[in-house]
This record gives structure tokens, sequence and C-alpha cells, in this order.
């Protein structure tokens, strides 16, 4: 019988839909069922998995050492829920759920049900263990695709022929990593490597694959990636604390090493430069591609060029360099910027006085103002102003 068959018929014998979670409160199965439309149920299985609320509820009421069906009352507005353990050999792998209607009183606990949760745990425990067998393969793959050179042709080889990745034309990687001075555990990276690996990919038929190395999550996908869907995952609060970059296409497979590399570039763009939100293009990045490289983070103010120093150093001056920036980036086009600044044209000629007295530089020169950009631009990105 499958899972599915195993679990309508457990939803049959008591009579109301159920949900089937693993240990981990993923959802792993669920019934059909012609009744009243649970809207929390629903939630439930379109997140596909089991809210918080839930999750606490179970821990509270210690349903993982009860020997059987636990009644857990309504929780703000909600219904009674009738949660049952799932084990396989004496280990928990699992928790059915259902839930009771006002004024209806549960179903006994029978050999039928108790019967059903035994065949449920063998599923479940089988399950478990096919996801550990394919997560360390993963592991070791995409380790020895983004690693040394010497296995990335037998790793790129087995990764296709194992069915964990889809065959397309080039690949794409994603580098994910916690912000600095933020906290997430590895747990939450994991956590969002599985969702991401599910939603992300533009095709949903094709499959990507993704690992924990090192405290970064790596992820590889087949043709193109749904960056808007991965910005949404990022924006919600469990992993505000991460940043992600993408890299660019590549094939075949065993060369997308240099998407990772590109990738990881792009995601320290997303971690220095706030102004690019929480996900990081090598596409979009521009100059900052090489900048990116430089070991910023040793860099000090006295290795910027001499007037970007007496810019920053004036009492006035991270006002000055914005204004700077902004003309530079609008091409010294005054009347653009002062629209880009909302400021009177003569409140900008003023600023532009002033920054070519403090910086002593002649703004009409184009090699003082390609130093000028750059080295303001660096400065941004060593986190110098």
């Amino acid at each position: 019988m499958t899972l599915e068959a195993q679990v309508q018929a457990y939803a049959d014998r008591l009579g109301r839909p159920i949900i089937v979670f693993d240990a981990e409160f993923t959802v792993t199965a669920f019934s059909v069922h012609d009744g009243d439309v649970d809207h929390a149920r629903l939630a439930i299985i379109l997140a596909h998995r089991g809210s918080s609320r839930a999750r606490e509820s179970i821990k509270e009421f210690r349903v993982g050492q009860a020997d059987g069906p636990v009644l857990i009352p309504a929780i703000e507005g909600g219904q009674t829920r009738l949660v049952a353990p799932i084990r396989h050999d004496g280990h928990l792998v699992g928790y059915v759920s259902s839930t009771i209607p006002d004024g209806h009183e549960p179903v006994a606990d029978d050999e039928v049900l108790r019967t059903g949760r035994e065949q449920l745990g063998v599923v479940l425990a089988a399950m478990a263990l096919g996801n550990r067998q394919d997560e360390d393969r993963a592991l070791r793959l995409l380790s020895a695709l983004f690693g040394g050179t010497e296995h990335r042709a037998r790793a790129a080889d087995e990764l296709l022929t194992s069915g964990l990745l889809s065959p397309a034309p080039h690949y794409t990687a994603i580098s994910l990593t916690v912000a600095p001075g933020a906290a997430a555990s590895v747990a939450t990276l994991r956590l969002l490597l599985d969702r991401a690996v599910a939603s992300i990919p533009v095709f949903p038929t094709l499959k990507a694959v993704g690992a924990v190395i090192d405290g970064e999550a790596v992820i590889a996908v087949p043709y193109e990636i749904d960056a808007d869907r991965l910005t949404a995952l990022l924006a919600q609060p469990a992993f505000s604390a991460l940043r992600a970059g993408i890299g660019g296409a590549h094939a075949p497979l065993a060369a997308a090493f240099r998407s990772l590399r590109e990738a990881r570039i792009a995601q320290r763009a997303a971690v220095v430069d706030d102004d690019r939100g929480s996900v990081a293009h090598w596409a979009d990045l521009g100059l900052d591609r090489v900048l990116l490289q430089l070991p910023l983070a040793e860099l000090a103010l006295t290795d910027l060029p001499e007037a970007v120093q007496r810019l920053l150093d004036a009492q006035s001056g991270p006002d000055l360099a914005h204004t700077l920036e902004a003309y530079l980036d609008c091409g010294c086009d005054a009347q653009r910027t002062a629209q880009e600044l909302h400021v009177h044209r003569s409140t900008l000629y003023y600023r532009l006085d002033r920054i070519r007295a403090i910086a002593d530089v002649d703004l009409a020169d184009g090699g003082v103002r390609r130093e000028l950009h750059t080295a303001l631009r660096v400065a941004t990105l060593a986190g110098l102003r």
C-alpha cells in the first residue's frame, strides 16, 4: 500500500482529515476529505510545514513521549486537535494530526489506528533514511564539484545520473550566508536551503540540489533562477539575517564552480552594500565585480586617494561625498543631479564649490572624476563612509 493510500485509510477510520508530519514537522502527506475546509490545515499544507504554534503545542503537551493520541485544546480561536506520535523501532519519526470539531468527541484509539501508525512509521523511517542518504551524497558531490579540479567531472556525472540534479543547457550557482553580526544557525541555513531548492528553479520540473558546506549554503540550479522567489524567501523574518549571491550561467555542469565564484562575489555585495538588498546578482555588479575582490576588510581611510581622504575627514564630508557621488553618477549633469537630490541648482553649485575647495580637485578633469568615483565606491564597500 502506498503512503497516500495508508494516510487515506487512516483518515477514513478516524472520520476526519489528517496531516502527517515527519519528526522535523515537515508535511509528508495529507488526506483528501469532502467536509468543511479547515483553513489552518490548508495553510499548513500550502506552507509544507507545521506552524510554530502547532509545533510549540505538540512539544508542550509532550506528544513525542506519549503512548497514543494526545488531545490538544483549541488555541486562539483554532480547533481542538488530536495528535499522535508515529514511531518505528521505538524511535519517533513523525506525527499524525487531525481536528476535532466543536461538539464532537474524539474517536477512540483502536487496533486498526495503532496498526495504521505502525505502517506509517515504516514509511516515514524509510523516507528519513533516503533523505539523509541524499543529503550526504549531495554534500559529497557538491564539495567535489565546487572544490578541487581532480573530481569535478566525475561529481558532475554522478549528480546527473543519480537524479539529484536535472540535465540542462547550463547551470547557475547560489551562495547563501549569514550577514556579519547577525545570528542564524546552521539549521536555519538548512531550512532555507530546502525551501529554495524546491521553489527557485524557473521551471518547477527541473531539480536543483544544495548543501551546507562550512557554514555556507550552496545551490546548483539547472537553467535559470526565479530571483523574485529567492528574494521573497529572504524577506521572511526567519531568514532576514541571510544574504544571497547569484552567479552567472555556465556549461557544462563541471564548469559550475565558476558560477559559484561569481555568486560568492555577488553575495559579498549583498553583505556590504545595503542598497542592493538581500540578493545580489553577478550580472548586475558592473565595476563592483573587480572592487569586491579587493581586501576590503584590510583597507583604511589612508589607503584612499588624498582628495577623498580630505573630503571624508571634513565635518560635512559625508553629505558632500553623497552629493559628489550623485553628481558623478549623473554624468556631471547639474540639472539631473539637483533633481536626484531634490535640491535647488544653486544649492548644488554651492556644494560642488565646497567639494572643490576641501578636496582641492578640478571636477572638469576626466581623470580626476574617474579617481573620485572609484575611490568613493571603494570607501562604501569597505565601510569607510
